[in-house]
């Protein structure tokens, strides 16, 4: 139950990471490399298509590093 749990949690912090890092890459690409964005379409196409693939991706690859680490532990050697 606890590693359910724990996988659970990894997931939803490697999907709120994933959006994080698409927002902070949307503002460094904005205000550090001088990208102009008139129309906003940048904005939302990193934060409504970019962000939700990316931590999907993150939180899958964070679940499952999550629960292959519990199962280690909780599977004693021979």
């Amino acid at each position: 139950m606890v590693t359910a749990l724990l996988t659970v949690l990894g997931f939803l912090g490697g999907f709120l990471a994933g959006m994080l890092l698409s927002l902070g890459g949307y503002i460094i690409a904005t205000s550090v490399f001088g990208m102009f964005d008139r129309d906003g379409g940048g904005a939302m196409g990193a934060i409504f298509i970019i962000g939700p693939f990316l931590g999907l991706i993150l939180g899958t690859l964070v679940a499952i590093f999550v629960f292959r680490r519990r199962m280690r532990r909780a599977i004693p050697a021979p």
